[in-house]
């Protein structure tokens, strides 16, 4: 072996293997790049903003004709549009592989390089303007100031976007939104508070009050939430089912702006907790994937409302965040085919929608003005209907005295829901004031209940003493109002409570 191909030789006295001669010109071999890395070259080179939200959800705002939209960067857009940048650079396919290594480099960009983008469905606020999604092929938006409203071809990145979104119809200057009473049939004096709900939909970020749609048979409810989801958030899916599973409810809460619930008959206590925490903004948890351990906690305010023959809030809560809202059955010599309905609807869509954002911009510029002295629960939404009321004509007071009105309804269906309360209120129309120990009102009350067509053995009668002033507790303000006060004391280990009749 000569010299020049001797490796050298080890401790143990085994050759060693000659050292690999440098190739000539190790400048200009080029070294051979994965589909992967062409792919992530070609990103680099284009303009694609990575980013993520507030759930650490990765997304990619890609500019695409002139405007710019915004994809998840696991959704399966995004990685149909990979693919083609790839093909019309290569003229060949990229391997599964690849696109999913490149797809989870993308990931961890969007999650740890880019910001943090609040991303919202549908109306958004920014600066001193509402922005109101069209949800068209050009990602075009509504801008709305205290100094007017257009349409925007490039909005700032603000909306995220869900397959059954449907687009929104053009709107119209010089519309009038009251085209609309014409084929929903609320009762005359509903039409205000109507209406300022209506338009108090398009102001993100408040809690909106819930309208609860009731009436007989033949009254259109569930058409007339259709043609009101098509108002506010445009879908395929027309109206939703409620769901006692809080998954699905979380999915579909964070998937709509305004949902509007079909036919209930009934709604259970969970579920009565979890749509008032989705309209003031509670906080819901829940795990990302069956197999995941990783939590997720979504926080929505979101629009909704409900349709039945009657009222199905029975927990004063709830209620307290409704409003009831009656609908007339349609005699048969009116009655007309639903195509017919959706027809004349779709034709003054346009106007509608103009009208809607005239006086939003005008409910703007009167808003910050707005001082009102006494606020229910609702402040926002209150102080809003005010604004939009004046801006509809000079209706803000108006506005407030059918919203009292309407919130008074309520009470009484509060406390006509609860026995309880019920039995607290015919208890205290003998008595002007009345004091004793938690079990001795819980006598008094068992002792009227039979009169008053109350099972105290049933489920919906408290069982103790104890959860008889729990109960009381959460129906306080509205005995209040009825013009029952309730207070508790303790004296060491002896409990008593007073009730007081105001009225």
């Amino acid at each position: 072996m000569s010299e020049h191909n001797m490796g050298g030789i080890t401790e143990a006295g085994f050759p060693l293997p000659p050292p690999k001669e440098a190739p000539e010109n190790l400048d200009k071999v080029e070294k051979k790049k994965s589909q992967a890395e062409l792919l992530l070259s070609l990103i680099e080179g284009s303009n694609i903003t990575f980013f993520h939200d507030t759930l650490k959800t990765a997304y990619a705002a890609v500019g695409v004709g002139g405007h710019s939209e915004t994809w998840t960067v696991n959704g399966s857009q995004f990685k149909m549009w990979l693919q083609k940048m790839y093909y019309d650079e290569y003229n060949k396919p990229i391997g599964g592989d690849a696109l999913k290594n490149v797809s989870g480099v993308l990931t961890g960009k969007a999650i740890y390089d880019g910001d943090t983008i609040p991303l919202s469905v549908r109306v958004a606020k920014h600066g001193d303007s509402i922005f109101y999604d069209l949800s068209d092929k050009n990602w075009q938006a509504v801008q709305i100031t205290a100094g007017g409203w257009s349409v925007v071809s490039n909005p700032p990145t603000l909306f995220t976007r869900y397959n059954h979104q449907l687009p929104q119809v053009p709107p119209s200057e010089g519309g009038n939104v009251k085209r609309i009473l014409s084929l929903i049939n609320v009762k005359s004096e509903y039409h205000l508070l109507f209406l300022c709900w209506l338009v108090s939909c398009f102001v993100p970020d408040i809690p909106h009050a819930m309208p609860i749609f009731f009436g007989e048979k033949g009254a259109a409810k569930s058409t007339s939430c259709e043609l009101i989801k098509t108002i506010i958030d445009p879908s395929s899916l027309a109206t939703l089912t409620i769901s006692n599973d809080t998954k699905t409810m979380a999915v579909n809460l964070q998937q709509h702006y305004l949902l509007p619930f079909d036919n209930v008959s009934k709604i259970s206590g969970d579920m009565s907790d979890m749509l008032c925490r989705a309209i003031t903004g509670g906080a819901i948890q829940q795990r990302k994937l069956f197999t995941d351990s990783e939590d997720v906690i979504f926080t929505f305010k979101k629009c909704l409302a409900l349709n039945g023959i009657n009222n199905v809030a029975n927990r004063a809560d709830l209620l307290d965040r409704s409003l009831l809202i009656e609908l007339e059955r349609i005699p048969e010599s009116r009655r007309r085919e639903i195509t017919e309905i959706k027809a004349d609807f779709y034709s003054v869509l346009p106007d509608i929608m103009g009208d809607i954002f005239t006086i939003l911009s005008k409910a703007m510029m009167i808003y910050p003005n707005v001082k009102l002295g006494r606020l229910p629960r609702l402040a926002d939404f209150t102080r809003w209907g005010y604004a939009i009321g004046e801006a509809m004509g000079g209706f803000g007071g108006e506005f407030i005295r059918v919203y009292e009105t309407n919130r008074q309804q309520q009470n009484i269906e509060a406390i006509n829901s609860d026995p309880v309360a019920t039995l607290i209120v015919e208890f205290m129309k003998n008595h002007s004031q009345w004091s004793g120990t938690p079990t001795s009102l819980y006598g008094e009350l068992v002792s009227i209940a039979g009169e008053n067509n109350i099972n105290p053995r049933s489920k919906a009668f408290p069982q103790s003493p104890a959860v008889l002033i729990k109960r009381i507790n959460a129906v306080k303000s509205n005995l209040e109002t009825a013009g029952v006060v309730f207070e508790k004391s303790k004296s060491g280990d002896d409990r008593s409570i007073t009730l007081e009749s105001v009225k």
